[in-house]
């Protein structure tokens, strides 16, 4: 219980900053958004007779389980030594002790946060190969829409995603 209070404030002090990162598309695990603002997002990305046709669907598999705690080290912007600790702290099951190498802590109040500061790469590198001025032509229209590890992604061809 200590360990999850001393997330929590953590989680508190880091909640934020990762508000003034995070894309604002971004709706999952985050204060004041929901699943129903991911909804609208999507539906005023497709529904426009002018929108991109074709959509590439992403559900990331086993995402918390996955993250590198080295990117995790190197990009969350917070104590790096408690970080270290809480991600190589290892999980109990069935009275037995597994170790940790990858992933955020099991069930950690901070786990969604850095999951989406994680995922946050995904639209910069988005930005980075489709400036706003090729993402808005009628040759592109690439969007991005997410709630927490799953995704979508338009655009105006199977070729283009």
């Amino acid at each position: 219980m200590r360990y999850r209070a001393m997330q929590a404030l953590h989680q508190q002090a880091l909640d934020p900053v990762a508000e003034t990162l995070l894309e604002p598309h971004a709706c999952g695990f985050r204060r004041d958004r929901s699943t129903a603002d991911t909804i609208g997002r999507y539906f005023s990305t497709l529904h426009q007779r002018s929108s991109a046709r074709w959509v590439l669907e992403g559900d990331i598999r086993s995402c918390f389980d996955k993250i590198s705690h080295s990117w995790l080290v190197a990009h969350i912007p917070m104590d790096k030594g408690i970080l270290r600790q809480w991600l190589s702290a290892g999980f109990m099951d069935s009275h037995r002790f597994y170790p940790t190498h990858e992933g955020t802590p099991q069930g950690g109040v901070i786990s969604p946060t850095l999951m989406n500061l994680t995922l946050n790469e995904l639209e910069a590198t988005l930005r980075e190969r489709f400036p706003r001025y090729l993402r808005n032509t009628a040759t592109h229209k690439v969007y991005l829409v997410s709630y927490a590890d799953d995704s979508i992604i338009s655009g105006v061809s199977k070729a283009l995603l």
